[in-house]
């Protein structure tokens, strides 16, 4: 009988699978605003670039996750990570203005900022599904 894949062996894969792109866009966020500054060049790359990390993290925990989960059809996938990108751009925001009330940060300087960096994350994650769909077609994908 076929082993059964686990919750925390899902989890163990997609970590290991996906979780390097999330990871990679705050690491490089902290070396390039260390080094260059936050603005005007370094924020805006990363929220761009954390948009498009998001929705990769999601679409493969969809496909690493469909034995324990169930798997959503190409398109369900794409608007899902397109969704849970578009929120994850939105709960960073939050945390930034929690943060800045909180902790005495200024990572919000103005709203034209805040919606700027909310654009960019959706994007980003917009042009990541965009291209992943035109690729798949030419393959003759979904």
């Amino acid at each position: 009988m076929p082993e059964q894949e686990t919750l925390a062996g899902t989890t163990r894969r997609l970590l290991l699978q996906a979780g390097w792109a999330p990871l990679a866009v705050i690491v490089a966020h902290e070396v390039g605003a260390r080094s260059f500054g936050h603005e005007p060049v370094v924020d805006p790359v990363m929220h761009f670039s954390g948009g498009a990390a998001a929705a990769f993290f999601v679409q493969r925990a969809c496909a690493v996750g469909g034995r324990v989960f169930g798997s959503p059809s190409p398109l369900g996938a794409d608007l899902l990570a397109l969704g849970l990108a578009c929120a994850a751009a939105l709960f960073w925001e939050f945390g930034e203005q929690l943060c800045d009330i909180y902790l005495g940060t200024h990572a919000h300087t103005s709203v034209t900022g805040t919606l700027r960096d909310l654009e960019l994350g959706v994007a980003g994650a917009a042009l990541y599904l965009a291209i992943g769909r035109a690729a798949g077609a030419r393959r003759g994908g979904s």
